[in-house]
C-alpha cells in the first residue's frame, strides 16, 4: 500500500467539485458523515463495506473523475492556444488519472453492489489525484504534475532546471523522487500526501519506531535511507533531489501538503515526524491551511502565468528584443513577397497565431522603466539602417533616442508609434528606452570571478547586455536562448561546493522576430546574426 492508497474509507467531497455535484442532484452530505469522520482525524471511524451504498459511492467517484479529466482537458486546450503545450508536463498525471477512471468503470460494470467492489473503490488512488489537482489549482506558473527527478549521491554535478544527463548510464545507483506539483516556474516542488495519522504510525511501527521514539533518539538518528519508511523517506528523497537541482541558480523549495493531518497531531510520534520534516527546510501545510479548492475558470490564467512578478523594476532589453519591437512582423499582417526567406515566412505564420508583443513582451514590460546598453542600441540601429523598411526605421527612432535628436515627449512617441502598429499599444509601455553606458572592467570587479570567463566567451554586444544586467541586478529580457543557456551552464559547471552564487536574471520570450527588410538587401544576404 502506498501513500496514495488508504484503507480507511473514501474521503469526503469538498470544494468546488462538490458544488458542481449539487447541481446534478447528488447529495454528498451523507457521504461525508457515513464514509469518514473527518479529513484530519487520525482515528477515523470506518463503516464496514456492507454498510456503504456502493452504487452511490461509484457514481460519485465516476462523476468526480470525469470533472477532473474535463478540467485537465480545458487546461491543455488553453496551453495549446497560448502555444505553451510543451512547457507543462502533464502526461504522467493524465495517464494515471485515466487508468483510475477505467478501473472505476470496470468495477461498476462488474458488480457495483458487492462488498469487494466497495473495498476496491475505497482503495482507489483517485482521491490522491483529486488532492494533487486541487493543490495545483491554488498554485502559480505550473510546469509539471507528477514529475520524477533523479540524483546521484556520489556526484557533485548539479541538475540544471531539473535536467540530468544520462542518469541511466551512471555506474552508481541513481535515486529518484516525485514532485506531485511543480510550480513557481520550477522553483517550488509540492508533495501531496493523503496519509492519516494512523498510516504514519503504521509506517513507523513497520520501521520499529513506535513505542521507543523519544525526541533525543530522533535527533541523534543517523541519515540511513534503509531505516526510514513512508512519508518521511519520500520527503527526504525529494529534498535530496531538490538539493541536487538548481532552477535559475537556486534550489527549489519543497512544500508538503497534508490535507488529512492536523497541525497538532494526537499522536506524539506523528508530531515528531512533522518536526523532522520541517527541520529539513520543508514547508509543511496541514489541513487547517489547505485552501478551499478554487473554481477552475477563476485560476486558469494563474496556472500559465509568466514570472513577471519576479522581474526587477527596471528591465534591461537586449538587441533581439529591440529588433522585435521595431520589426514589421511584430505589428500586424505583412503581405507575403517572393523574396521572403523561410525564416520570414515562418515568423509571419507565428505572428498570426500568437502576436508576440500583445501576448508576451508588452505584458512583461507592464509599466516598468526600460533600458538598454549603448552597444545594443548602436548595433540595433546599424541593422535597421542597413536592411530596415521605412516603418522599421521610424519605429527605431521612436524606441531609442540614441543621440537625443528627436524632440518628442513620451506621449508623443506613444502616439506616433501607435500609427505604425495594428495592435493597441498599452498606455503603460514607457518610451523611449533609455540608453545606458557600462564600464565593463569595473563591472566585472563587482561580480564573481566566473563573470570574466563568461564575458570573454560572448560577443561585445552580448557581453555588455549580460554583464550590465548581472551587475545592476536587473532582469534582462531576451530571445537569445543559446546565450542564456550557455551562461547558466558555465556558472553551474564552475560552482564550488556550498557556493550559492546567483547568475544574471534572464527572461526568455517565447520567440524572436527579424526585420522584414527590403528586397535588395534581403536578396543580398545581409545578416542580422551578430546581436
Amino acid at each position: 500500500m502506498t501513500d496514495r492508497q488508504e484503507d480507511n474509507g473514501y474521503a469526503p467531497l469538498h470544494g468546488r467539485v462538490s458544488d458542481r455535484m449539487a447541481h446534478l442532484d447528488i447529495d454528498d452530505s451523507s457521504t461525508e458523515n457515513d464514509l469518514t469522520s473527518g479529513m484530519t482525524d487520525a482515528t477515523e471511524v470506518t463503516l464496514a463495506p456492507e454498510e456503504i451504498d456502493a452504487e452511490k459511492l461509484a457514481t460519485e467517484m465516476q462523476l468526480r473523475c470525469r470533472l477532473l479529466l474535463n478540467e485537465l482537458e480545458q487546461f491543455q486546450a488553453h496551453l495549446k492556444k497560448q502555444r505553451k503545450e510543451h512547457t507543462v508536463e502533464l502526461r504522467t498525471f493524465r495517464s494515471g488519472l485515466q487508468a483510475e477512471m477505467k478501473l472505476i468503470d470496470k468495477l461498476v460494470k462488474k458488480d457495483g453492489s458487492s462488498s469487494k467492489t466497495v473495498h476496491s473503490l475505497r482503495s482507489s488512488n483517485f482521491q490522491f489525484y483529486a488532492s494533487v489537482w486541487s493543490t495545483a489549482k491554488s498554485c502559480h506558473s505550473l510546469t509539471a504534475l507528477s514529475r520524477k527527478y533523479y540524483w546521484d549521491p556520489t556526484s557533485r554535478t548539479t541538475n540544471i532546471n531539473g535536467q540530468i544527463s544520462q542518469h541511466g548510464t551512471t555506474k552508481h545507483r541513481c535515486y529518484s523522487a516525485v514532485a506531485d506539483v511543480v510550480c513557481q516556474d520550477g522553483l517550488e516542488w509540492v508533495k501531496v500526501s493523503s496519509n492519516t495519522e494512523k498510516r504514519i504510525i503504521w509506517d513507523l511501527a513497520k520501521a520499529g519506531w513506535v513505542g521507543d521514539s523519544d525526541s533525543e533518539e530522533w535527533e541523534e538518528e543517523e541519515d540511513d535511507d534503509d531505516e526510514k519508511e513512508g512519508l518521511l523517506k519520500q520527503v527526504e528523497h525529494l529534498v535530496k533531489a531538490a538539493k541536487a537541482t538548481r532552477v535559475r541558480y537556486r534550489h527549489p523549495q519543497v512544500r508538503l501538503v497534508l490535507p488529512r493531518i492536523s497541525s497538532t497531531p494526537r499522536a506524539k510520534e506523528v508530531g515528531m515526524v512533522l518536526q523532522k520534516i520541517r527541520n529539513m527546510g520543508v514547508i509543511v501545510q496541514t489541513s487547517e491551511h489547505v485552501p478551499e479548492e478554487p473554481v477552475f475558470e477563476d485560476v486558469l490564467s494563474n496556472l500559465v502565468q509568466d514570472r513577471f512578478d519576479t522581474f526587477s523594476e527596471i528591465l534591461n532589453m537586449d538587441c533581439t528584443v529591440l529588433l522585435a519591437f521595431a520589426s514589421d512582423l511584430s505589428h500586424g499582417r505583412v503581405e507575403p513577397q517572393d523574396w521572403h526567406n523561410k525564416m520570414i515566412q515562418r515568423q509571419r505564420t507565428m505572428e498570426s497565431e500568437e502576436q508576440l508583443l500583445p501576448s508576451s513582451l508588452w505584458p512583461a514590460c507592464d509599466g516598468r522603466k526600460l533600458v538598454c546598453t549603448r552597444e545594443a542600441a548602436v548595433r540595433m540601429q546599424e541593422i535597421v539602417a542597413t536592411i530596415g523598411t521605412v516603418s522599421e526605421k521610424r519605429r527605431t527612432e521612436l524606441l531609442i533616442d540614441l543621440n537625443h535628436d528627436t524632440q518628442l515627449s513620451p506621449s508623443e512617441r506613444h502616439s506616433e508609434f501607435q500609427k505604425l502598429s495594428d495592435y493597441t499599444i498599452p498606455a503603460t509601455w514607457r518610451l523611449p528606452i533609455e540608453v545606458v553606458d557600462i564600464d565593463l572592467p569595473a563591472a566585472l570587479k563587482e561580480l564573481p570571478p566566473i563573470a570574466k570567463t563568461i564575458a570573454e566567451n560572448l560577443s561585445d554586444i552580448n557581453s555588455s547586455v549580460i554583464i550590465y544586467g548581472w551587475m545592476s541586478g536587473r532582469t534582462t529580457i531576451s530571445s537569445n536562448r543559446a546565450v542564456a543557456k550557455e551562461i547558466e551552464g558555465t556558472i553551474e559547471e564552475n560552482r564550488g561546493e556550498g557556493d550559492e552564487m546567483v547568475g544574471p536574471d534572464v527572461w526568455l520570450c517565447s520567440t524572436t522576430r527579424s526585420l522584414v527588410g527590403k528586397e535588395k538587401e534581403r536578396r543580398g544576404g545581409v545578416r542580422e546574426g551578430d546581436r
